[in-house]
């Protein structure tokens, strides 16, 4: 059994060069994070209280995103962006790795609610299923959907600076100061305390995608860093504990003030820098940071995260149709246990097949 589950989901994420294990223990965290705080919003989890924390899993994901995409780019040689494949394939692989499920999920709530299922947590009529595939309207939890989206469209934009950049006399610090640049400037062009709540827009997100750039272009262009082990495992544990600390719930019983379940939910670069940093911590600490986030449970939710993401809140309310609240701690378990099938089932049948497509150039 443990061998199946292993090659079903562990071993085709080790495929290939360049996989890093403890980034999907870290998406894992993400998915887990929110899901943590829906289960709090919804009357599942009263204690801990992890209400309002969820925005925080979704920047995560973005961060993490932003660096592995930006890495890939810097990390290939001179010229190797300059090839027609090379953006058609990351044009490919973009859209293969959002949209099955997500057109799946879409078609999926328009049946029923056509059919006038009202216990289906995505209540999409035609309007709505138009406004979801053009990227114009994000219900629920896929308000994140058109952001990393978008972001997808901009990163090559800022990748093609960098790239500029770097051969010039002091390219490495160029290619910061321009990385600060776009992070203050998103801040100025969009200030976080304008954003709206579930926004589907880039513009206010930005600044957390950019802190995901700028951790894979500081990993490339200063490796000498990671020489300090020590210093970066005690900054993991040491992020960990703050961010785990921008708990609403937490804050207000360690600060004394009102409790406020939006409190951190537009700390969008204070987020970014945190989690980019927690990022690197987990690279360059290695040691049971490393551990803790290569472990094949955490890697398996983080595999399968994407499809967690999408179905925990159907899940959840069928869960509820059925009073399984009900049964306390039990049946939360069995909540928790049919989220992770769902979603690993949802990933043999939507993500899975379309991981190695890429177009290949006939041969003459």
């Amino acid at each position: 059994m443990a061998k199946m589950m292993r090659g079903l989901f562990l071993a085709p994420a080790t495929a290939g060069t360049g996989h890093v294990l403890p980034l999907d223990g870290l998406r894992g965290l993400a998915v887990l994070i929110v899901i943590g705080s829906h289960l709090s919003n919804a009357g599942w989890l009263p204690w801990p209280n992890l209400s309002g924390i969820g925005k925080s899993g979704v920047y995560l994901f973005f961060v993490l995103s932003a660096y592995l995409l930006s890495h890939g780019m810097l990390a290939r040689a001179p010229g190797g962006l300059a090839h027609g494949r090379y953006w058609l394939n990351y044009g490919v692989r973009r859209v293969l790795r959002i949209w099955p499920l997500y057109l799946f999920i879409l078609l999926l709530s328009w049946a029923l609610t056509r059919a006038g299922v009202d216990l289906w947590h995505y209540q999409l009529d035609t309007a709505a299923l138009w406004a979801h595939l053009t990227l114009r309207e994000g219900q629920s939890v896929l308000w994140s959907i058109p952001v990393e989206f978008t972001f997808y469209l901009w990163l090559p934009l800022i990748v093609a600076v960098l790239l500029l950049l770097r051969p010039l006399p002091g390219g490495r610090w160029l290619g910061a100061l321009w990385l600060a640049g776009l992070l203050f400037w998103a801040r100025w062009r969009w200030p976080a305390a304008q954003a709206p709540v579930n926004g589907v827009g880039l513009g206010p997100y930005l600044v957390v995608f950019v802190c995901g750039v700028t951790a894979a272009w500081v990993r490339l262009s200063w490796p000498g860093l990671g020489r300090w082990v020590h210093a970066w495992r005690g900054l993991g544990w040491l992020l960990l504990v703050l961010l785990a600390m921008a708990t609403p719930s937490l804050w207000a019983w360690l600060s004394g003030h009102a409790y406020d379940p939006g409190l951190s939910q537009r700390w969008f670069t204070a987020f970014g820098i945190g989690w980019a940093l927690l990022l690197l911590a987990v690279l360059w600490g290695g040691g049971a940071l490393a551990r803790v986030f290569s472990s094949a449970p955490l890697r398996l939710v983080g595999v399968v995260s994407f499809s967690a993401y999408l179905w925990h809140m159907p899940v959840l309310q069928a869960a509820d149709a059925l009073g399984l609240r009900t049964w306390g701690w039990p049946g939360l378990l069995l909540l928790l246990g049919a989220v992770l099938l769902v979603a690993m089932a949802s990933f043999l049948l939507f993500e899975r097949p379309w991981r190695g497509v890429h177009y290949r150039p006939r041969a003459r």
